[in-house]
């Protein structure tokens, strides 16, 4: 047996492919029915839109990203960013030109996401179609048209739509090296495209490294040494392309100790010490079912993985291991403390997450012949993102600070005196940019439960006749009771005057001449 057949031959390599295919699409019927597939297309298009017509408030994190975009020029962009914040350089220049040529609203800041958006469910259908010629790719394809956490990033001012788009356009470009020769034109696509992709999106790194990494040992072990000298030379493109980008650009994210603390728990140990290290591995597997691909029923999801993961064991290693190559190179770069291995951040491995299940559901396919049991399997696996998903439809846009801001404009008055909460500040912060209006400040601190630091705080405050307290109640589990402290210290030094409340923001009006020191 050939050396290659250690790693990447399968038992049943001397099959012929007319053998591989039809086992591939035993009891499979997608390919009988285009139109149902491209109606899952459009449903998942539609909701994509839905989300994004639905104007939601700019909220935290997006005011984060979005005020360094909004107050930075070109140039400016490649520099450090406020907020602990990083973005690739393509997007956040395009998110620049968008904002500069429509406005700084919400709908202009979240064009690049929906547009990438849009763009991945194309590509994920031609993916899927392709790793999936049988019902494998409609049960897959209608998880992503459902998951809610992929539909929610199509309308946040963050990078995580775009790192989708990417990695999909990179896996169907990488992916035709499975059974294509690696020709000199298609050697040079290769190497631009990969050179590019890593401006668009972080994250594409890890799909270059590992799926490169695969073809390249592949060459060496057939003894193909001029692909594998082709591979190394377009390796060594991509890593000059990826250096110039971490100089520009990554070094920000990975220098930022204050960064890495927010996800210490997300880190994948390295190496395992203990139990609870040990555990890290099983709670995150089960996990990024739930985040991001939005399986409720995050078992059921796992379970089919590991079946697909078997499936391609026993019959295409290579296609296995090029599969697993990205979550291998992001676990690496988590265990070296430079990338988190969670939610959002994972969002670029959903197809490799849904060509897995998908292989699963045409493996228990092909060995249950009960229909009933793969009708009540397939309820189970869509039930909760088919919810969430007409949830996400019928629930109003949340409204942030929104409401309360124009409340603030409406009834403000010269020489009226303003805080701001901390958690506030930044959406708050947003919405002046955007009004064009700048209020008289003080911008509260992140002071955490510090009690004695918000009298402090507060005080400047005193002796005003007319002080706005602006007050927002999320996040919640940031904000605790702090919000509620401020208020009844207020209400004891001095008269509350005014008040209007929102579901997610509020302000008060308070006269606090009485209480000047």
């Amino acid at each position: 047996m050939a050396m290659t057949s250690v790693y990447f031959a399968s038992p049943r390599a001397s099959e012929s492919d007319a053998q591989m295919k039809a086992w591939r699409t035993e009891n499979s019927d997608g390919d009988r029915h285009p139109r149902a597939g491209l109606a899952l297309l459009g449903l998942a298009v539609a909701l994509r839109c839905i989300e994004y017509l639905h104007n939601k408030a700019i909220w935290l994190d997006e005011a984060h990203l979005a005020l360094n975009i909004l107050q930075r020029d070109y140039a400016g962009l490649t520099e450090r960013l406020d907020f602990g914040q990083g973005a690739p350089l393509a997007f956040l220049w395009a998110e620049k030109f968008f904002s500069t040529v429509f406005g700084p609203g919400e709908f202009s800041l979240r064009l690049v996401p929906l547009v990438a958006s849009l763009l991945s469910c194309v590509l994920l259908y031609a993916f899927l179609r392709r790793m999936l010629p049988g019902g494998g790719s409609w049960i897959a394809f209608s998880i992503f048209a459902l998951a809610v956490p992929v539909i929610r990033y199509a309308a946040e001012v963050k990078a995580y739509a775009a790192d989708l788009a990417v990695a999909l356009a990179l896996l169907l470009l990488l992916f035709r090296l499975e059974r294509k020769p690696l020709t000199p034109v298609y050697g040079a696509t290769l190497a631009i495209a990969g050179c590019a992709s890593v401006w668009l999106a972080f994250p594409a790194v890890f799909v270059l490294g590992g799926i490169g990494a695969v073809f390249l040992v592949q060459s060496a072990q057939r003894k193909q040494w001029r692909r594998a000298a082709a591979f190394l030379l377009i390796g060594i493109a991509w890593l000059a392309s990826i250096a110039f980008d971490y100089w520009t650009m990554l070094r920000y994210n990975t220098e930022n100790a204050e960064v890495r603390t927010w996800w210490l728990d997300r880190f994948m140990p390295l190496p395992p010490h203990s139990l609870p290290d040990l555990n890290w591995f099983v709670r995150t597997y089960f996990e990024v079912f739930a985040e991001p691909l939005g399986l409720g029923a995050g078992g059921v999801g796992a379970l089919l993985f590991l079946l697909g993961a078997y499936a391609l064991w026993r019959n295409n290693r290579l296609r296995l291991a090029l599969l697993l190559a990205p979550v291998a190179a992001a676990l690496l770069a988590s265990g070296l403390q430079v990338y988190p291995f969670m939610g959002r951040f994972l969002l670029f491995l959903v197809p490799v997450l849904l060509a897995g299940i998908g292989e699963g559901w045409q493996f228990l396919a092909a060995n249950v012949r009960h229909r009933a049991v793969m009708a009540a399997a397939g309820i189970v696996l869509l039930l909760q993102p088919a919810a969430g998903a007409a949830k996400g439809i019928l629930k109003p846009a949340a409204q942030g600070v929104r409401p309360a801001f124009q409340y603030l404009r409406d009834h403000w008055k010269d020489g009226d005196k303003l805080y701001v909460y901390h958690w506030a500040a930044p959406s708050f912060r947003y919405y002046e940019l955007k009004t064009n209006t700048a209020f008289p400040t003080i911008e509260g601190q992140s002071l955490r439960a510090d009690w004695a630091g918000y009298v402090a705080e507060l005080a400047p405050l005193r002796g005003g006749e007319r002080v706005w307290i602006f007050l927002t109640n999320t996040p919640r589990q940031l904000v605790g009771q702090e919000d509620k402290f401020i208020l009844t210290h207020l209400d004891a030094i001095g008269e509350r005057t005014d008040e209007k409340a929102f579901e997610e923001s509020s302000v008060y009006l308070y006269n606090l001449r009485a209480s000047s020191p």
